[in-house]
């Protein structure tokens, strides 16, 4: 604790004195973040700027404030290997930066090799300090570890890279640069018996209380009914307290994102005196990336909850994919200037290994600025398997269908008394109403849900509609690539607004017979359907 908020020559001797005068220096995390409980072998010589090692060791407390369905995060895992600052500074980096330069993580690479530590165990890190290199001004270190518990391989941390820069350069920073391989979209990778569980919809928004609710395990208050009567007694949410990471969703696709099979843009107020600034470090404030990393993981997990990946709260626990390394980038701080933080995550592949299992890419902005970088960051649900977050889904209640395939078939090329009731007799035979298209450009199956009482005009009432996409459907075919035709999928949202301007008696309103013309409007496509996109559901408003 001395060498993290107090004197360095305390801790190393009279040569770093100096050290002490100077406005920063590099640290070691204050509380709660000091997890380095002891050094017990040092290699290198103290100010030379050369190579060296050394022995940590973290001990995992049973009451550890960190532990997460009793296991220890990643994050704090890899943030407990920390005595790399240690070591830079024992070996005299500081001697040389005066203090005016301050220590940033660049670049890492992290792979686990069994499961996340659990408490009673202690990890022991072997950390490398290979080489500085100085380009101008800038002092650069190059490192590496490896963690084990009772000799057993824990993780190993490889190309990790740190720098030292002023507050200028820190400013002036590009932040991360994509290229246009990084942005072009790209098919994930998903398992050709791929079911969809919970019913899935477009673009989403959750707010800080819905977020809270999930947190909380009530996940029908934050995703709606379709949650509502899973057969759980206490499903996981979120931890809370000072793993608390992330205030609210600006927006969550479960079909979307680059690679196609979900992403989430999660945000965070961030304030000055959050725990993570002010004891990281103690005159040099900013969020570490290991916290970064566990931010992103949150939001994943949100966005896996919304698919219908759930489970006991006491069955499941949320690990890394065993021997797959994650590469990280560092290229900009959050830190007390910072306001507001976004966690963009983008899934790359999705299976069962057996347990559910998720790859995904991710990208952190501060105040706009992509500023943080993961690649290949995994997760999976230990304890679950893939019959039983199935099985939770088959349960489920079919949604009631008030207005099925027939009656929406009477009303395109039948009576339409028989799809609506009285009123309409008068256009079963003695006048003309504005219908629907019969078949094969008919793209809606049946009703299931109506919030008025038919026959009433009036802004506000809306319907959803459900329409199952054949596989074979020949627009396929003719639309000669494996996507829906745009024209189709505007009609399967359209169709439902002319069966609602029915619904609410719009042609009983004139004594002219009218007809449907599209006048105007706006529309955004999110992502192209294929094949295999099951039912599509529409759901519109009159406004």
């Amino acid at each position: 604790m001395e060498f993290a908020v107090g004197s360095i020559a305390k801790v190393l001797g009279p040569k770093f004195a100096e050290v002490d005068n100077h406005p920063t220096r590099v640290r070691l995390p204050d509380e709660p973040l000091m997890l380095c409980h002891r050094i017990t072998h040092v290699e290198g010589e103290p100010g030379s700027l050369g190579s060296g090692r050394l022995v940590t060791e973290h001990d995992v407390h049973h009451d550890a404030w960190y532990l997460d369905a009793g296991r220890t995060p990643v994050c704090i895992s890899v943030e407990a290997g920390q005595a790399d600052l240690f070591l830079s500074a024992y070996l005299g980096i500081d001697l040389r930066t005066k203090g005016h330069r301050m220590y940033r993580l660049l670049d890492a690479t992290v792979q686990f090799h069994r499961g996340l530590p659990q408490p009673g165990e202690r990890i022991v890190y072997d950390i490398r300090i290979d080489r500085f290199v100085r380009q101008g001004d800038v002092y650069l270190f190059f490192f590496e570890f490896d963690g084990s518990i009772d000799g057993q391989k824990l993780i190993t941390m490889r190309n990790g890279c740190a720098g030292f820069f002023t507050d200028e350069e820190i400013e002036n920073s590009g932040g991360i640069v994509l290229t246009a391989d990084d942005k072009r979209p790209t098919p994930g990778k998903r398992a050709p018996d791929w079911q969809d569980l919970a019913p899935l919809g477009g673009v989403e928004s959750y707010t800080d209380a819905q977020v809270a609710a999930f947190r909380h395990g009530d996940p029908a208050a934050c995703f709606g009914p379709a949650f509502a009567n899973l057969p759980l007694r206490r499903p996981y949410g979120l931890p809370d307290g000072r793993m608390r990471l992330f205030d609210r969703v600006l927006s969550l696709d479960p079909r979307g994102g680059r690679f196609g099979l979900g992403t989430i843009q999660a945000e965070a107020d961030i304030h000055p005196d959050d725990w993570f600034l002010t004891c990281h470090f103690v005159d040099d404030m900013v969020m570490p990336g290991t916290l970064m990393y566990e931010c992103c993981a949150h939001s994943l997990r949100f966005l896996l909850a919304r698919i219908g990946w759930l489970a006991e709260v006491e069955q499941v626990a949320f690990e890394p994919v065993l021997e797959t390394p994650a590469a990280l980038q560092c290229r900009g701080p959050v830190d007390v200037d910072t306001k507001k933080v976004v966690y963009q995550v983008d899934i790359k592949e999705i299976g069962y290994n057996p347990a559910p299992y998720v790859i995904a890419d991710a990208l952190m902005f501060g105040d706009g600025k992509p500023i943080v970088r993961f690649v290949d960051m995994s997760m999976q649900l230990t304890g679950v398997s893939r019959a039983e977050v199935e099985s939770l889904w088959q349960t489920q209640p079919q949604p009631t269908v008030l207005y099925d395939k027939q009656s929406i078939m009477e009303f395109s090329n039948g009576r339409p008394s028989l799809a609506f009731g009285e009123p309409y007799t008068v256009f079963d035979s003695q006048r003309r109403i504005a219908r629907l298209p019969g078949p094969p450009y008919q793209f809606m199956d049946r009703v299931v849900e109506v919030n008025q009482p038919p026959f009433v005009l009036q802004a506000g009432g809306w319907i959803e509609s459900h329409y199952d996409v054949p596989p074979d459907a020949w627009y396929f075919e003719a639309n000669h690539q494996s996507s829906m035709a745009y024209c189709i999928l505007l009609e399967a949202a359209l169709q439902p607004c002319g069966w609602l301007a029915a619904y609410v008696g719009s042609a009983l309103r004139s004594s002219v017979d009218t007809h449907f013309r599209n006048l105007g409007g706006t529309a955004t496509l999110h992502h192209e359907l294929f094949p295999d996109v099951g039912t599509v559901r529409v759901r519109v408003r009159m406004t």
